[in-house]
């Protein structure tokens, strides 16, 4: 019986090297790069995700802004309910004229209650707002009546006067509407839904009364030397207190801007007027489609939400859809584009007899 045969293992160390270095040869592969095709499959991907986030991250910004602008105007709200308490009535949206207060919006009356005491400490109103000492107040800058929205942030108005100076002043983007304009609205209005009666708004301005025009328009129509809770008949929370009309002295309609021009340097004079805070210009009544100067022609467009930021017209501001608003028990609410004329005549008029609500 033969014994097992074993085969002697050669480990020459003369073999492993010329072994070796050939298999570590083969194992090294060369990094393998994206090709054309899979790099622009790359980018067409991170475009398509770019392009659904970025509508996403716009909407957030915008509903941040649109809170933001709630909150403002539901601070406007709150000082004019303290304003209320504390005087016993609310301001006049512009004051009397004739009287020794001179030209002013509710807006110096209301400061103080918005802790902007200091600003208007000096403010006099014996003298016209653009008039020094008040000229150097009003031109500051005031985050709460400006909307976040709003393209063009701290826009000053520089309106050019006969008789210098200018009526200059910071803009704002919120006013209280003082009533319906019963003669133009109407045009607008089908014949069972007429606005009658009281047009007068929550903060309405001063008029005695004597006047043969309209109803609180230059000083026509009834009396209005003060203005209180307790003439809002048609109940606080189905009454607006204060509104967007944003983007003053600019004109937009729809959402085409048209830049203020003063002289008709462009060939037509444009304004929306009333876009400083502490301009009698200010505040207006609800119905209109005619613009500051008959060359920039009509508003094209009945009365209604964001279609014109011109004085008169209805109420403009740069949320998609619609507007905020402030009712007089301080809620806020937003109203859609599509809000009726009619709706909106019977939200404004403080005691019109109507009995509907906000939708």
């Amino acid at each position: 019986m033969m014994g097992d045969v074993r085969l002697p293992v050669v480990c020459s160390s003369k073999l492993i090297p010329a072994i070796m270095p050939q298999a570590a040869h083969h194992d090294r592969r060369p990094p393998r790069a994206f090709t054309l095709v899979e790099l622009l499959v790359v980018i067409a991907i991170i475009g398509t995700l770019v392009g659904l986030l970025l509508p996403a991250v716009q909407a957030a910004r915008e509903a941040a802004r649109r809170v933001q602008c709630s909150n403002h105007l539901k601070q406007l709200a709150l000082a004019f309910q303290n304003y209320e308490s504390a005087k016993k009535q609310l301001p006049l949206a512009y004051t009397n004229p004739n009287g020794a207060t001179k030209f002013h919006s509710w807006a110096p009356f209301l400061l103080p209650f918005v802790e902007e005491a200091n600003l208007v400490s000096q403010y006099t109103l014996a003298t016209e707002w653009w008039k020094s000492p008040n000229r150097e107040i009003v031109i500051n800058q005031l985050a709460v009546v400006q909307c976040p929205s709003t393209p063009s942030f701290n826009r000053i108005q520089d309106k050019p006067e006969t008789t210098p100076p200018n009526k200059t002043g910071a803009c704002g983007d919120y006013f209280p509407p003082t009533g319906v304009h019963p003669v133009d609205a109407n045009g607008f209005l089908a014949p069972d839904e007429k606005v009658t009666g009281d047009t007068r708004g929550v903060v309405c301005w001063w008029s005695d009364g004597t006047k043969v025009t309209v109803a609180g328009l230059n000083n026509g129509g009834p009396a209005n030397t003060s203005n209180r809770f307790k003439d809002v008949i048609d109940g606080l929370s189905k009454t607006i207190l204060m509104a967007e009309c944003a983007g003053r002295e600019d004109v937009y309609r729809a959402r085409k801007k048209y830049p203020v021009d003063y002289t008709g340097a462009s060939g037509k004079k444009i304004r929306a007027r009333g876009g400083a805070w502490a301009t009698t210009d200010n505040a207006y009544m609800i119905g209109s489609v005619k613009p500051w100067d008959a060359s920039f022609g009509d508003i094209p467009n009945s009365p209604r939400i964001n279609s014109s930021n011109e004085w008169g017209h209805a109420f403009y501001a740069f949320h998609p859809q619609g507007t905020n608003v402030a009712m007089a028990d301080g809620s806020i609410q937003f109203l859609a584009d599509d809000t009726p004329l009619r709706l909106l005549c019977s939200l404004v008029t403080r005691a019109g007899g109507e009995t509907a609500a906000a939708p």
